[in-house]
């Protein structure tokens, strides 16, 4: 998931807070994939959420949460949006493969590396560019180190 609409460009990128219009995207989108978790994959909750330590990807978080339950939240500089795809790719492997209760994760982050990110993950998505807010759902085999889409939300424009 890439955060909601921030604020416009600042010196301080990393402090940058999400509008209103962010947080509704937020929102929506976890409306959207509570829906998906339950219909699809028979899940009530997310049991670990690796989130950017930026104010706009805390505050997508924080939305999210009030209609998504999240079991566990690690924030992580890997999920900036300077992050390296593969390497990433490398912790969402340790983390599924150390912890089998691991069922859903969910990652809230920056362009350009969702994109990025979702190109290594998930087999033909092609390095789509993500809109504020919008979700890309996969099917992930952290033995195999890929998976496939099950669900794009694109979110409020």
């Amino acid at each position: 998931m890439r955060h909601g609409e921030a604020e416009p460009y600042k010196q301080d990128d990393q402090s940058r807070h999400l509008t209103r219009f962010g947080i509704t995207q937020s929102e929506h989108a976890a409306k959207w994939m509570a829906k998906q978790l339950k219909e699809n994959a028979k899940l009530s909750q997310v049991d670990l959420t690796l989130v950017s330590p930026y104010v706009r990807t805390i505050e997508t978080l924080t939305a999210v949460e009030a209609f998504l339950p999240i079991e566990r939240i690690a924030k992580t500089d890997k999920v900036t949006p300077v992050g390296n795809a593969k390497q990433v790719q490398n912790l969402i492997d340790f983390e599924l493969l150390q912890d089998n209760a691991v069922q859903c994760l969910l990652i809230i982050s920056h362009m350009p590396l969702v994109s990025l990110l979702s190109d290594v993950v998930c087999h033909g998505f092609n390095a789509r560019i993500f809109d504020t807010a919008d979700v890309l759902m996969i099917d992930y085999d952290p033995v195999l180190s890929m998976g496939s889409q099950l669900g794009f939300y694109q979110s409020l424009t």
